[in-house]
């Protein structure tokens, strides 16, 4: 007995590597291991599942998993958050037993159809609750499975035909499927069907993104400043030291010139302690003096926002419509969230509104370019940032964060692996202004491109060039009509197994 425990224990921190391995950015082997971690995961997990080993050590892998991915959190909490280091620990702790129940019960909702529809069964449930999970279970902080397929282009590519959820649900269905066959004592030849359907799948979706409809081409010269300024602290002259790293950016590279317009991003809290909601001629003129467009991360009062200036257009303001649970806002209802923060000393950001004509309008020779930002977590969340490009008609995406908040940890890291594949489901490239590390872009073909690390400092420019790509994944219906199908599939099959029952 001493022994099956010990095996069960090795057998758990093995896979709780593997987990890990699907999520290390940027991927080693070429960019091949996040997929291959990403596929070889759900399998093994099912697979001893489905064989009899006990749910608990499913559910203590998975724990483990996020422990190892989460290992920055505690430092994290207590060096900004200004926790005592237990209690740090403890939140971290909290996090990955919560995050590991959700997947948890997707696995057991997989083994439930195999016990009683086979193969196809546990396929279509794992894909379903997945995809269900991922859409609609709490997350302190969203992620998605499928991110992992996005060290690779022709892989990030196929995002734009099923999203990067629909990715996760391909994953743990081929899992489900080849350790359903062997659990079962079905033929190597059937088990091996479902991870290469998968892998069919992507192939042929990575190969067909190059026929979808395409816009004309746009043009326009970025720059990005990227200033390390300390998480979370405000003072006075945080604009102008700004503004003198943009202007020795722009006089090197002799910008803006002619025929081209230039698009100057600031980070998330790139400048704080005053309220930018309000009317301020000098803004605009500020950019209007040195010939470019100007988005940059600010505030009022308790919304975290971004403002645009550009000659000739009005002011553009957007804040958050999504504060990061705990982080920035406390869950629930009004009521609940005031009382939250009366009792922990806490206050709630505002949410913003994501309405129509959301985006920062810049007029070029190539054409009209309309900037939709994210600020900094909003990015992770695939159906946000399809609905705000929907209302803004946005053929560009900025993601302005402040990840200073994260040390010299892996967090600036997993951050970028979480946005990457918004940019190619959506068929626009996504500009990232950090606030100290790894700014860069990525590109709708799934290639990018990220410079620096994490707590330094830089000035960016870059010369961008793009065909916006009209993407099944701008549908609203995509995503709805793939979870119906799937759900018809395991009702039906669910209710042949139970009129065979006697």
């Amino acid at each position: 007995m001493r022994s099956g425990w010990l095996l069960c224990s090795f057998s758990s921190l093995v896979l709780s590597g593997v987990f890990v391995l699907a999520f290390r950015f940027p991927g080693a082997l070429g960019g091949w291991l996040e997929p291959l971690m990403a596929l070889l995961f759900p399998l093994l997990l099912l697979d001893g599942l489905f064989k009899g080993r006990h749910a608990v050590w499913t559910w203590l892998t998975l724990v483990a998993g996020l422990v190892l991915l989460y290992l920055w959190v505690p430092q994290t909490l207590a060096s900004k958050g200004g926790l005592p280091y237990g209690l740090a620990l403890l939140g971290m702790v909290l996090l990955s037993l919560w995050e590991a129940t959700g997947l948890w019960l997707v696995a057991m909702g997989s083994r439930w159809m195999f016990r009683h529809a086979g193969a196809l069964g546990a396929s279509l449930a794992a894909a379903l609750l997945l995809l269900g999970w991922e859409t609609w279970g709490f997350h302190v902080y969203p992620w998605t499975w499928g991110a992992a397929f996005g060290s690779l282009p022709w892989t990030a590519r196929s995002a734009a035909f099923i999203g990067t959820s629909g990715l996760s649900a391909l994953a743990w269905a081929a899992g489900a499927w080849t350790a359903a066959v062997l659990a079962g004592g079905g033929a190597p030849r059937k088990a091996l069907a479902g991870p290469g359907l998968a892998l069919g799948f992507l192939l042929l979706a990575g190969g067909a993104w190059y026929l979808l409809p395409r816009a004309p081409l746009l043009t326009l010269d970025v720059v990005m400043i990227q200033p390390n300024f300390p998480a979370g602290q405000r003072w006075v002259g945080m604009e102008a030291e700004m503004w003198q790293r943009s202007d020795a950016l722009l006089k090197a590279q002799g910008w803006p010139r002619s025929g081209r317009a230039t698009l100057l991003l600031w980070p998330e809290s790139s400048v704080m302690g005053r309220d930018d909601r309000q009317p301020n001629p000098r803004l605009a003129t500020e950019a209007a003096s040195r010939g470019v467009a100007w988005l940059f991360g600010t505030e009022g009062g308790l919304f975290n926002l971004v403002r645009g200036e550009a000659a000739g257009r009005p002011t553009f303001l957007f804040a958050k419509t999504e504060p990061m649970p705990f982080g920035e806002r406390m869950p629930g209802p009004e009521p609940v969230r005031r009382w939250l923060d009366q009792k922990l000393g806490f206050l709630s950001q505002e949410a913003g509104d994501l309405a129509a004509g959301c985006a920062f309008v810049l007029p070029t020779p190539s054409g009209e370019v309309r900037v939709h930002p994210l600020i900094c977590s909003e990015a992770l969340m695939p159906e946000r940032t399809r609905r705000g490009r929907s209302l803004s008609d946005a053929n560009l995406l900025s993601n302005h964060t402040n990840d200073g908040w994260f040390d010299r940890s892996i967090a600036t890291d997993l951050h970028a692996v979480q946005i990457r594949m918004r940019a190619t489901e959506l068929g626009l490239p996504l500009l990232r202004a950090t606030l100290s590390g790894k700014s860069g872009v990525f590109r709708e073909d799934g290639h990018f491109q990220l410079w620096g690390e994490p707590l330094t400092e830089g000035a960016y420019a870059l010369e961008l060039q793009w065909r916006p790509v009209r993407t099944p994944m701008r549908s609203a219906w995509l995503l709805p009509l793939l979870m119906t199908g799937l759900l018809t599939g395991c009702v039906l099959l669910g209710w042949k197994a139970l009129l065979r029952k006697p």
